[in-house]
């Protein structure tokens, strides 16, 4: 009854924010250019859904973002668990990774630009960069999480270092882990976006400045909100993937609910 209630409650907001905004354009309080209403925002959307144009923008989009993402999900987390668990490494490398991750991506576009050209590659680059972040560091902080007792009781049974890895400190860290993945995997898609925007590279963020600059607003709509079904469809599918790997997952530590 209370899952039920709460969509109740957000698919509420969802319809007073869609009358808010259908009573804004309809008063003429915005310019209709810079504003259309929701009605033609949704024709425009579902024209746009019979066109192999549409299809493309979203499947180059997706290239961009899925690409970059999983290359951040192959240095990430590897990184993140090695420098969480080794305090060595952490200290060596903190000083680099805060510099690293300080920087604005899209303000290092222009660098991208020049090393590597107006490519798909350049896109996925800038995704890997600025997915790969929230990823260590969520990893970093994983790895960390396991106690001390547990790395003595393993210490003192001499189990393998690799093994140790599989069995005590990857499980351990899957929640925070998780946490990076998700918050990753809405940043590589916005980030996509934005690199399309600001380049000629094909994509959903170019078909926004194409209908922006052509005069169509109520397409320009229709796609920024195609940016944000696809990042909301992401995030149920991070934390449904979060649900299953946690209930599956034993208790790491004494005390902790099953």
């Amino acid at each position: 009854m209370r899952i039920l209630k709460v969509r109740g409650l957000q698919l509420g907001a969802l319809v007073a924010v869609a009358a808010l905004w259908a009573l804004v354009a309809g008063a003429g309080v915005v310019s209709p250019t810079a504003l259309p209403g929701p009605a033609a925002v949704a024709a425009a959307l579902g024209g746009l859904l019979g066109s192999g144009t549409y299809w493309q923008a979203v499947g180059d989009t997706l290239d961009g973002a899925v690409t970059g993402l999983a290359v951040a999900v192959a240095v990430g987390i590897p990184v993140g668990l090695v420098t969480g668990v080794y305090a060595a490494a952490e200290e060596s490398s903190r000083l680099l990774v805060e510099i690293l991750r300080s920087f604005p991506v899209i303000a290092l576009l222009p660098v991208f630009l020049l090393v590597l050209g107006s490519t798909p590659g350049m896109k996925a680059t800038v995704v890997f960069i600025a997915c790969v972040f929230p990823i260590l560091l969520q990893s970093q902080y994983g790895a960390r999480s396991v106690t001390p007792s547990v790395h003595e009781t393993v210490r003192a049974y001499r189990i393998p270092r690799l093994l140790r890895f599989r069995r005590v400190v990857l499980p351990g860290a899957v929640p925070s882990v998780m946490t990076g993945l998700r918050l990753a995997a809405t940043t590589s898609v916005l980030v996509a976006i934005g690199v399309e925007v600001l380049t000629t590279l094909p994509g959903i963020g170019h078909m926004i400045m194409e209908a922006q600059q052509a005069g169509a607003s109520d397409r320009a709509y229709a796609y920024i909100l195609t940016a944000g079904a696809i990042g909301y469809s992401i995030t149920l599918l991070a934390q449904y993937a979060e649900h299953r790997l946690l209930r599956r997952r034993p208790p790491a530590r004494a005390g902790e609910a099953a």
